[in-house]
């Protein structure tokens, strides 16, 4: 399940990051038509964008701190009580070989 989350994790944040530098690109692209609408249009979506590139780079900080948090926590957990986690792991083999079972008939 780990993994899974994590292959989801980094597959949302590399199109976040490409739809930051399409944006970015786009931007640097942009025709100006020299008047002032256009040239407050222009700055408008500059500042959007580097809004987006900083809320980015805050998303990204944050998700990888709790994910190395909770990673710490369970291995704490599993440090701390070992039978405990032996039991539960054990458990959900026993309930999933059951239904794996069942489904195979």
């Amino acid at each position: 399940m780990s993994q899974k989350y994590e292959a989801k994790r980094a597959v949302l944040l590399d199109d976040v990051k490409q739809v930051l530098k399409d944006a970015e690109a786009l931007y640097k692209a942009a025709v100006d038509d020299g008047t002032q609408e256009g040239k407050a249009l222009k700055e408008k979506l500059k500042a959007q964008l580097t809004k987006a590139q900083e809320q980015y780079a805050e998303l990204e900080g944050s998700v990888l701190e709790r994910t190395r948090e909770a990673a710490a926590h369970t291995n704490d957990l599993v440090y701390e009580k070992p039978y405990h986690a032996m039991g539960v792991a054990a458990l959900v083999g026993l309930v999933l070989g059951a239904f794996l079972s069942r489904c195979g008939r």
